[in-house]
């Protein structure tokens, strides 16, 4: 018999024998008496594949028993006799172990019943392992009744005291956590909750308040019900949320994971719930961010009007320059020059002048398109750029400035008129122009329009 099939397909079919055996233990309820966590369970399995294979790879014959034959130095019981000696001490009774020692051994069954093997394959590997696992009680049940009650009770007495330890070192790493901690059952009552909690959450605790004794916490944790509702709704695994709430220790910003308890058993089907203190992190996140907005403002904004600056508006021009080959779609740009500034400055003072920049370069922004760009090039000079916009058009909306202006000259608000020239320049794909000669350009055809504009 080809026994190499039988060694591959238990060492493939490991999360097979897991699942199996998870389920006919939480079928038969073992796992009350088991392991919460899948590597325990993957341990076991791995165990007795181990041991199984050692058997099959020592000789092809099926293990039978003989009257005369010493299960204590079997090869084949050496698993038995090890799992005794860890089994006896934790108060599992020889016919617990026994029973569900079955159910490991129907896993391999069903594993070979459920494969491609030929039938004669099947029965022959089914036997193998049948005499395989009767070996292995019988190396338990010796070890186990060659153990007096004295020695059972000592074996036993030593694990509690092991159990009592592992308590206390539990609750004293739990208490000492610096988050807050609190535990769900599956009930969605609250089954623990760590000093740290309690210090932020509760009035008046100590720790190991709540395992010792008969805390009540639900009126002050009622908003902790409605955010478990959700998260049990939501049906995850886990879930991060940011949550601002009022604590002992004043108003904080936690981020909270709700998480469910990894236990493959299914036994304690509860939420572990852990806050993280984030208060300080997002005070100091909101003040860099504030740090960064207002360097990313002065590096690319005028400050005094709020249109973008000389250096923003070149980098502007230059990447419609390079875009318009690429679209062959033109745009327009329009040089603006405030008209009589000096003399409002030298009549009425720098702060009458600097209102009507001010002035001039609100209107500019509120009249044109979103799209458009303008930018404070010097004291008294801007730069609108007007993408997939021609000459004609762009001349349209400077025109409406200049309308939106002239009517507020005409309620004499000020002694002095607010109004600008301009010069517009289309730049089409075919242009060789850089920003500095279409800035030029268009400076030139502004001060042909001031010219034009004081010879009336």
């Amino acid at each position: 018999m080809e026994m190499e099939k039988l060694i591959k397909i238990i060492l493939d079919s490991e999360e097979i024998l897991i699942e199996k055996i998870l389920n006919y233990a939480k079928e038969q309820n073992y796992v009350k008496y088991t392991s919460t966590l899948k590597e325990a369970w993957r341990m076991s399995i791995s165990g007795l594949s181990d041991a199984l294979i050692k058997v099959i790879a020592k000789s092809n014959s099926i293990p039978e028993m003989g009257p005369d034959d010493d299960f204590t130095k079997s090869q084949v019981a050496e698993f038995g006799i090890s799992e005794a000696q860890k089994h006896c001490s934790r108060g599992v009774t020889l016919g617990m172990f026994l029973g569900f020692i079955k159910y490991y051994h129907q896993v391999y069954i069903d594993l070979i019943d459920e494969s491609n093997f030929s039938s004669n394959e099947k029965k022959y590997f089914s036997q193998y392992i049948k005499r395989v696992f009767d070996q292995v009680e019988l190396g338990f049940t010796i070890v186990w009744a060659g153990l007096s009650e004295k020695q059972k009770l000592e074996k036993l007495q030593e694990a509690n005291r092991e159990i009592a330890n592992e308590k206390n070192k539990y609750l004293t790493v739990f208490e000492s956590i610096y988050d807050p901690i609190i535990l769900i059952d599956k009930a969605n009552n609250i089954e623990n909750i760590n000093y740290k909690a309690a210090e932020v959450f509760l009035k008046g605790v100590v720790s190991g308040m709540k395992y010792y004794g008969n805390l009540n916490t639900d009126k002050e944790l009622d908003w902790l019900n409605k955010e478990l509702s959700r998260f049990m709704d939501l049906n995850q695994d886990e879930i991060l949320l940011e949550k601002t709430i009022d604590t002992n220790i004043g108003q904080k910003n936690f981020l909270i994971k709700f998480k469910k308890m990894l236990d493959v058993s299914e036994k304690y089907r509860g939420t572990v719930i852990i806050f993280n203190d984030i208060t300080e992190r997002i005070k100091i996140e909101r003040e860099l961010k504030n740090q960064h907005e207002k360097l990313e403002s002065y590096a690319y904004t005028d400050q005094m009007t709020g249109v973008s600056n000389r250096r923003t508006g070149l980098m502007i021009l230059e990447k419609e320059l390079a875009w318009v080959c690429r679209r062959d779609t033109p745009f327009s740009i329009c040089f603006i020059d405030v008209d009589e500034l000096k003399i409002v400055n030298d009549t009425y003072g720098h702060a009458e002048g600097d209102c009507l920049i001010i002035f001039i370069a609100s209107t500019i922004k509120l009249l044109v398109r979103e799209i458009d760009a303008v930018s404070r090039m010097g004291g008294d000079e801007f730069l609108i750029i007007f993408p997939g916009c021609n000459e004609t058009d762009a001349e349209k909306v400077v025109k409406r400035i200049c309308d939106k202006l002239e009517e507020y000259n005409k309620k004499e608000v000020k002694p002095f008129k607010c109004s600008f020239s301009y010069g517009i320049i289309e730049i089409t794909s075919d242009s060789e122009l850089n920003a500095n000669e279409v800035i030029k350009a268009a400076d030139k055809k502004m001060y042909q329009n001031k010219l034009l504009k004081k010879c009336k």
